[in-house]
């Protein structure tokens, strides 16, 4: 990250719930706002954004929910300095870490935490089931309209708020920014783990910080999360341009979903189709893939894919030479790969 000839920057990862509608609205109409915003700007101008961006999703779409987490980095040329603005709305999580250990992270807003309940309570909803109102699984969110009453005049005294906590840093050079969903934590997987696995990736000299933020999704996966989750890792190297050595879209897809499980080849799809992919395409580039390692020829391919196993094990290559079976006949595969990418399988 170079913030030096970039001015502002903006990072952050937007976990919506229902469905992604108010995700992709928070995260499309956010960043214009925030680069707005004045070279001093305060908490209550911050805080703004995120309430008038809340109730324009409202009378705009109104329909779904969304968590955030995000940061914007600022240099200042008269005392040589970088500072951050952390701004958190639900149970997203940035984590500030320095010298391989966590300098700083955000406090999940959970409906059980004792100021959110208080909250809730005063506005007449109950916790239950560590939900508000036995449905919602955190206390603070963009959207999720239900909770919220129309043109409150308190906007902090409701049920469910976009209100963000907002933390200011100074930062060093070398800090690492690690931005990630709650399905990153959901497992056995806490913030020091966390921030330990991406220094190690860093000092063995990864040279793609997406590969280091795969690694993470990778081992939260590994430590029993069964949620959705995304990663974004930062680091603060003004001059540094090995931050997406392989490009800011490169797409290697990972491990195929069980054939019976319909939420997983959703997920996949969804995936692929950011990359710019079709299922029927992901399936075969992770076919060709599975090929390559069992010939032996993974070094003939580009270093990124050469990383597609980097974390699998035996029982993990034996899953997915399962679901690919004996593969596709030649001159057939285009249709192989479209029955696997519809449930079925030769």
């Amino acid at each position: 990250m170079d913030v030096e000839k970039h001015g502002r920057m903006v990072f952050g990862v937007f976990d919506g719930h229902s469905n992604d509608k108010c995700s992709n609205y928070v995260a499309e109409h956010l960043r214009g706002k925030l680069h707005a915003l004045p070279p001093l700007f305060t908490d209550a101008q911050l805080e703004k954004v995120c309430i008038e961006i809340d109730e324009q999703f409202l009378e705009d779409v109104g329909e779904g929910g969304t968590t955030a987490t995000f940061c914007m980095v600022e240099y200042d040329p008269s005392t040589n300095k970088y500072s951050l603005v952390i701004a958190n709305v639900g149970d997203s999580r940035t984590i500030v870490a320095r010298d391989g250990k966590v300098a700083f992270a955000t406090t999940d807003h959970k409906p059980s935490n004792a100021e959110e309940k208080a909250r809730i309570e005063r506005c007449g909803g109950s916790v239950r089931m560590n939900r508000v109102d036995g449905d919602l699984a955190v206390s603070r969110a963009f959207g999720d309209g239900p909770f919220k009453r129309v043109a409150a005049n308190d906007l902090r005294n409701q049920k469910v708020i976009a209100v963000p906590d907002i933390t200011r840093l100074a930062l060093n050079i070398g800090d690492v920014i690690v931005i990630a969903c709650d399905g990153v934590f959901e497992g056995n997987f806490v913030n020091e783990e966390v921030v330990s696995l991406v220094f190690s990736e860093l000092d063995a000299k990864v040279l793609d910080l997406g590969v280091v933020s795969a690694k993470v999704c990778d081992m939260a996966v590994r430590r029993g999360s069964k949620d959705n989750i995304s990663c974004m890792v930062v680091q603060l190297q003004p001059g540094v341009q090995h931050a997406a050595t392989f490009g800011h879209k490169s797409f290697v897809p990972g491990p195929p979903y069980p054939k019976t499980h319909e939420a997983s080849r959703t997920a996949y799809a969804r995936m692929a189709a950011l990359a710019g992919y079709s299922l029927a395409d992901a399936l075969q580039m992770r076919f060709d893939l599975l090929q390559s390692l069992s010939r032996n020829t993974m070094s003939q391919l580009p270093p990124i894919q050469q990383l597609a196993f980097s974390m699998s094990d035996e029982i993990d290559l034996e899953s997915e030479r399962i679901f690919f079976g004996q593969g596709p006949v030649p001159g057939n595969e285009k249709s192989f790969f479209e029955s696997l990418a519809n449930g079925g399988g030769h």
